[in-house]
């Protein structure tokens, strides 16, 4: 059972939603009190509806609330998915009878697990149809609370389309007519969400990863042409290069604590270890921690976020608003959820070319502004 105490990182029930609202053409209900309706309300900015259970409801029953708001509101969307909450899980009440079967039922308590697991229960509900034939690739990955998500969309359709490959659905993004002409290949963006529809060709974060699945890609369809990207990649290694040598001319190379998704946060350390001879304190994961050659823990509750900071102070965090303030002293880049008291209006990749230019460029002038000798250093 999922541990809510101090809680950094959405419940599974978040998930769910996160998954079912980033689809233009499902209407998401969540079946629960108003606090469990504000949260992902909030902070996915989306239309979502609730039934708004209050004490009354819990002992005389929630099917009728949930009944008549599913009637109310199914006429405006093609789709309509429910998605469950502690507690009418609790109860056990069986929903079964009061809503239509062509109407989702998601079962995504907030305790029953972590946010990738709330949202890959939703996925696995979603009424995919792939094409035996296709002629593109699905774009893997993309959620609402990723802040990197819309910049991964532009950044993945920029790669594919150079190298000549169509995408056929977006997971969970885009609208809900495409995914009754899914691919049977997808293409990951973030490592750490990952649908299940269609066979893995590979991943685009990382210029050697978006390499190697450009060449899987063109062994797979006919007309694929990797080599604009193989060339785009020796200019942004050569840039990245340049620009960290100048900074390591003048500075020593820092210390970086890294808070993310489990392979964002992986991805993140490699980068700047290679090019800035960065000394990695931790790699701090907000989901189940995958291997590493870094110092990893699982950094979902403040107290373990508080202690890995204080055991070894870095030079410079990625990672969210609770990093920033738990360790004011260091320099800053903007990395996961939540972002607060800033205003992000453009869409930041964090994949292929672009993705890699704007991490390098973040984090060298965030290094060179707390720089010892410059204001605020």
């Amino acid at each position: 059972m999922r541990d809510c105490e101090n809680a950094l990182w959405p419940c599974s029930m978040t998930g769910a939603v996160s998954c079912l609202a980033g689809i233009d053409g499902i209407g998401t209900v969540i079946h629960g009190p108003s606090g469990c309706y504000y949260y992902p309300a909030t902070i996915l900015h989306r239309e979502i509806h609730c039934t708004s259970l209050i004490e009354e409801d819990i002992i005389c029953g929630t099917g009728e609330q949930l009944r008549d708001l599913v009637t109310k509101i199914r006429p405006r969307y093609p789709l309509l998915a429910v998605v469950n909450t502690c507690t009418p899980a609790i109860i056990g009440e069986d929903f079964s009878a009061l809503i239509p079967p062509d109407v989702l039922m998601v079962d995504s308590p907030g305790f029953l697990g972590t946010f990738e697991d709330g949202y890959r229960a939703a996925v696995d509900m979603l009424p995919v149809k792939i094409d035996p034939y296709p002629t593109g690739v699905n774009l893997d990955g993309v959620n609402l609370l990723d802040p990197f998500s819309p910049g991964n969309v532009i950044e993945a359709r920029r790669i594919l389309s150079d190298a000549g490959v169509m995408v056929s659905a977006t997971f969970c993004s885009g609208k809900l007519e495409d995914l009754s002409r899914a691919s049977s290949v997808r293409v990951g963006t973030n490592p750490d969400l990952c649908s299940g529809w269609g066979e893995a060709a590979g991943s685009l974060l990382g210029l050697r990863a978006t390499q190697d699945t450009l060449a899987a890609l063109d062994r797979r369809f006919p007309g694929v042409d990797p080599g604009v990207f193989e060339r785009e990649m020796e200019t942004v290694r050569e840039a990245i290069t340049v620009a960290c040598g100048k900074y390591l001319n003048r500075y020593e190379p820092p210390s970086v604590a890294i808070f993310s998704w489990s392979g964002y946060a992986e991805f993140a350390a490699r980068m700047l270890h290679d090019y800035l001879d960065a000394a990695i304190t931790v790699v701090g994961s907000r989901n189940r921690a995958g291997s590493s050659k870094f110092r990893t823990a699982e950094a979902s509750s403040l107290p373990v976020v508080e202690d890995l900071l204080a055991r070894d102070p870095p030079d410079l965090v990625l990672g969210s608003s609770f990093e920033q303030r738990l360790c004011p002293a260091a320099a800053f880049v903007p990395f996961t959820y939540p972002l607060r008291g800033m205003v992000r209006l453009r869409a930041r990749p964090l994949i292929g070319s672009q993705g890699l230019l704007g991490l390098m460029e973040d984090v060298l002038n965030a290094c060179r502004d707390h720089a010892p000798g410059r204001p605020g250093g």
